[in-house]
């Protein structure tokens, strides 16, 4: 289903061919948003035709905006330069616009774009015997946004984990218990933080002592094979963080249908090494076993060590390979750190060597840093996700009570998470995934600006109209703009679908987080201008249709944020 806007963009391209001749080759693809609104709803710019037509792009805007008829969608066109710059006809364009909303309701803004392709999504992948900390957040609620817009667009998605539970991490970990903890069993909501207090310690005895460093380094090995004493309480303190793991997905609404573990790659990953060394694919190289990429200018894919310690690399071949056989996804996208880029370059690499030609995707984030600057888990300067969560919801639930001292504490704590969670999401996903976070919790909070709590005091305001209006009556969808921020806000709301789709081929997260900032503002504008509980008659019919419009749009995006459109703050 078309939406408006691309109905009238067709209408346009339509009588353009009828003017300047079917053979011209254009498409609603051509025509932009015009720098300022003030100078219409869409801009064509007529550079590409010069050539065809032998004429300035000058004369040609001039030609088309003479001869375009003011019917259907389009109002007027008017010649800018070498650009036609068209206005739409409020009273059309706003009925079709406010049908189309009222009518696909929640469904508003999808689209059938992926319709028939299979996408797998690689994202949340913590490694356990560490606690959950805020750095892993973007990861998390950037994955499942792409999830929620992808599906919104029809697409069949597969939204994966990939959990780190070997490696080196896990073996200090464990040497720290043996150690240092032998005797300490920790309560139940406890046994992550004490993993923490552990990885801590034995990373600082490690850094200290060479022989604690080569200790450990055998109980890797060890591990690896899965053999020696430490396997029982390797599986343990796994199953320790898998359950926190799994209860933050839960509280955070992730959703994953696919659970692969770097444990289970082990076996897969020494017998596709040992088959690329006869290949030659797999080269020995000082007493490692490595990929040469060099001609690629991709350095070298390290996969063992000399001391037969199997790589992260490695592993990440066998998943790959595992990927495809279980489900042949037509794209593979992996959320992963920005500082993993040529480890996912050489993974590429490697699999091309391998005769495997699917790409593979790498949506990159920059890492998030504090005040102090960015966490490391070695040395305990982490901000736990726990932590953040329970001091924004208490922060949330304080001023919830100042505002409303009438609520009972189960209102006001319900309240209070919806705001916490959505001043969390929102502040994680604004900025775009290249660009680091410095995540302020205060500015975060913020009911005012470029904050989740700001849409949600929009989306209340207007539950709050709709409430005092009680109506009873169904609303009007024909509308008669009287100020130009009327015809602004149905504009921004036909851009919706065509934000979804835009977010679901680039991946740039943050334009949906933008555009409801966006139309918040132009609500805003419209609700000091506009009188709306006022009017009577058809008048206040058509209002509220507008109204309920707007909270309809900001609802669905609400929900592909992951954010709870509460209808009282």
């Amino acid at each position: 289903m078309l939406s408006v806007l691309q109905e009238a963009k067709q209408q346009f391209i339509k009588e353009l061919k009828q003017i300047l001749g079917k053979e011209v080759s254009v498409s609603i693809e051509d025509l932009e948003a015009p720098p300022d609104p003030k100078l219409g709803d869409l801009a064509f710019p007529c550079f590409s035709l010069a050539k065809a037509l032998k004429r300035s792009p000058n004369e040609i805007a001039i030609e088309i905006a003479t001869n375009i008829a003011p019917q259907g969608f389009i109002k007027k066109a008017k010649a800018d330069g070498p650009y036609v710059n068209i206005l739409f006809n409020d009273e059309v364009f706003g009925r079709s616009l406010l049908e189309s909303i009222h009518e696909q309701g929640d469904a508003y803004g999808s689209s059938d774009i992926g319709k028939g392709n299979s996408v797998m999504v690689e994202y949340a992948q913590p490694n356990t015997h560490k606690e959950i900390h805020v750095g892993h957040l973007r990861n998390f609620l950037a994955g499942q946004l792409l999830v929620n817009v992808l599906r919104a667009n029809h697409y069949e998605v597969i939204p994966t984990a990939y959990i780190g539970d070997m490696g080196m991490h896990v073996a200090k970990c464990l040497w720290g218990i043996k150690t240092f903890f032998a005797e300490e069993e920790p309560e139940k909501d406890e046994r992550v933080a004490f993993l923490g207090k552990v990885y801590v310690k034995a990373a600082t005895a490690a850094e200290e002592n060479e022989e604690v460093k080569k200790e450990m380094a055998d109980l890797f090995r060890e591990l690896d094979e899965l053999k020696g004493p430490y396997v029982s309480l390797w599986k343990k303190t796994r199953g320790w963080s898998l359950d926190v793991i799994k209860a933050i997905y839960k509280e955070l609404g992730l959703t994953i249908d696919v659970w692969y573990f770097e444990s289970d790659f082990i076996d897969e990953a020494r017998k596709i090494i040992a088959d690329l060394q006869k290949k030659g694919i797999v080269v020995k190289s000082e007493g490692a076993l490595i990929v040469d990429l060099e001609q690629e200018h991709l350095g070298v894919n390290l996969l063992v060590k000399t001391d037969g310690a199997l790589l992260y690399n490695a592993k990440d071949i066998a998943l790959a390979l595992r990927k495809e056989e279980d489900f042949h996804p037509m794209r593979s996208i992996n959320v992963i750190d920005a500082r993993q880029t040529l480890a996912q370059k050489q993974l590429v690499a490697t699999l091309r060597k391998m005769g495997f030609e699917k790409p593979l995707e790498h949506l990159s984030y920059e890492f998030v840093t504090t005040k102090e600057g960015t966490m490391a888990s070695r040395k305990g300067n982490v901000i736990l996700y726990e932590d953040l969560r329970d001091q924004m919801i208490a922060l949330a639930k304080e001023e919830t009570m100042k505002r409303h001292e009438e609520w009972g504490e189960k209102k006001v704590e319900k309240i209070a998470r919806a705001i916490a969670f959505s001043a969390m999401r929102f502040g994680m996903l604004k900025q775009d995934l290249d660009k680091k976070i410095i995540f302020d919790l205060e500015e975060a909070l913020s009911f005012e600006g470029f904050t989740g709590p700001y849409l949600l005091y929009t989306f209340a305001r207007i539950q709050s109209i709709l409430r005092k209006a009680k109506k009873t009556t169904p609303l009007r969808t024909t509308i008669h703009v009287q100020a130009p921020v009327e015809h602004q806000l149905l504009v921004a709301m036909a851009h919706y679908p065509e934000i979804l789709y835009l977010v679901g081929q680039s991946m740039n997260l943050a334009s949906l987080t933008q555009y409801l900032f966006g139309l918040c503002q132009v609500f805003s504008e419209y609700y000091h201008e506009i009188p709306v509980l006022t009017e009577e008659g058809e008048v206040l019919q058509e209002r509220l249709a507008m109204v309920e419009a707007v909270s309809q749009v900001l609802k669905n995006g609400f929900v592909l944020l992951g954010m709870e459109p509460i209808e009282e703050m």
